[in-house]
């Protein structure tokens, strides 16, 4: 079994010269979490969604590596990050999306077993490209790997069955 049998083909996707603002009503719209970002050539290029812009609300000293690990000393800060949104709105989203997305990428012939692996390491969703090329094909979640598993376990149980059956 191979990551192409729980693969969601989807036409959602967020180019990168769209603003943050159309790409949070996108995911609202669609009621998702997280997008990949495509290109023009329709090549995978970064993943955008709710995790990145959260991380954008933050402070700079809470961004950091080893940065402030406790914010409660800030009074009145949930306005300040409110604000932040209307702030980076009409910013492009290639400027907050996650691009180093090397290590989540799958390609359509990952054992499915791989991709649960990756899913739990990395969240969900997990972008499926073409090896070599980058080119979106998809995207592989735990719903639909979860789906898959059921599907399969379905099969395995009519075969006992009709293994019960002959005996």
């Amino acid at each position: 079994m191979s990551c192409k049998e729980a693969l969601i083909p989807t036409s959602i996707h967020i180019a990168p010269d769209q603003t943050v603002k159309e790409a949070l009503h996108l995911l609202e719209e669609n009621h998702i979490r997280t997008a990949p970002v495509v290109n023009s050539a329709g090549q995978l290029v970064g993943m955008f969604g709710l995790h990145s812009l959260m991380e954008d609300l933050l402070p700079m000293a809470a961004q950091i590596k080893d940065g402030l690990t406790d914010l409660d000393f800030i009074v009145g800060g949930a306005p300040g990050a409110a604000k932040k949104i209307r702030k980076v709105g009409p910013k492009l989203v290639k400027d907050h999306m996650a691009t180093d997305v090397s290590e989540i990428v799958l390609n359509p012939e990952t054992p499915l077993l791989e991709v649960i692996r990756m899913l739990t390491r990395h969240g969900s969703p997990l972008p499926v490209v073409e090896e070599g090329s980058m080119k979106y094909v998809g995207i592989v979640s735990e719903q639909s790997c979860l789906h898959r598993l059921h599907e399969i376990l379905a099969e395995v149980e009519k075969e006992e069955e009709l293994e019960k059956s002959q005996k």
